[in-house]
């Protein structure tokens, strides 16, 4: 039976940290196995990580896999000029733990692990923050599927190319907190669709068909978001996380948010950037293990 990457639905962690590479020219396939085997070697028990590839890797890693629908990501612009912008990278590791310390050795061990064979594009620090919430005060992920539906939203079904594995959405958002926390707590409301203080989602004439929630809850297209805060004094917002078991509900909710079908734009992003965005695809621990053995 196929195995999924279990670190994917760890929820207990409290640190996080995120590394995106891109590889260099004229590396070799056996040169990044024997470093992605490397990096992969956990230092501490504690220690949950996630591999994922961008679509060319994947290709080169797992040429039998056939994923027709998996596409690099591109960037996508409102009416308004609102981007979300592309990154698109090779490999990404998302390392998780307990304990701060540990988790910040692993990406120590997973740099020097590859940095003869890639640069990096991105490597952010995550925390938990006031039990779940985004650094804009709202509590994140109340809409994610919860026990035995968290696999069906993010994992391909069996039977499927690539059965067991995920596609995942890697963006890291920064925030206007001053424009932002500017607004009274209502219109705060009014741009994310739920209430501040106790998460209750707005309903009939309160809940704006431009909120965050009317734009990105789409019937079907469950996802799995495994997000967190990141940042300091200057710069902070959300690395936003997310697996699905297919592109499509990505791609979905990304159009609706920047109005690509009907001009209507998430209000969030007034208040928020995306200054990266890749698409990966984390195949399955038994894929994985077969990769790296």
């Amino acid at each position: 039976m196929t195995q999924p990457q279990i670190a994917i639905f760890n929820e207990q962690s409290q640190s996080y940290h995120h590394l995106e590479y891109t590889f260099k020219e004229d590396v070799y396939l056996a040169d990044i196995q024997q470093a992605l085997q490397a990096a992969l070697t956990k230092q501490t028990d504690d220690i949950h990580i996630v591999i994922a590839f961008g679509r060319s890797t994947t290709n080169t890693l797992l040429p039998d896999l056939e994923l027709p629908l998996f596409n690099d990501f591109t960037e996508i612009a409102s009416s308004h000029g609102k981007k979300a912008l592309a990154s698109q990278g090779d490999v990404m590791f998302w390392i998780h733990s307990d304990n701060a310390s540990h988790t910040l050795e692993q990406a120590f061990h997973i740099q020097k692990a590859l940095t003869k064979i890639a640069d990096t594009q991105l490597d952010i620090s995550g925390f938990q923050y006031h039990k779940n919430r985004d650094l804009i005060g709202f509590v994140d992920g109340t809409a994610n599927p919860k026990e035995d539906a968290r696999q069906l939203a993010s994992l391909i079904p069996a039977g499927q190319s690539g059965a067991g594995g995920s596609f995942v959405l890697s963006q890291k958002w920064v925030h206007d907190l001053s424009s932002f926390n500017a607004m009274p707590v209502t219109e705060q409301e009014a741009v994310v669709g739920r209430t501040k203080e106790d998460d209750v989602e707005l309903s009939g004439d309160a809940m704006p068909a431009n909120s965050h929630v009317s734009r990105t809850d789409v019937s079907g297209m469950k996802i799995y978001r495994r997000s967190s805060p990141y940042g300091n004094a200057s710069e902070h917002g959300l690395y936003f996380l997310a697996f699905a078991c297919d592109q499509l509900r990505f791609t979905t909710q990304l159009q609706r948010m920047y109005g690509i079908p009907d001009g209507v734009t998430d209000r969030l992003i007034d208040y928020s950037d995306a200054v990266t965005g890749s698409y990966w695809f984390a195949p399955s621990q038994t894929e994985l293990d077969t990769l790296m053995n």
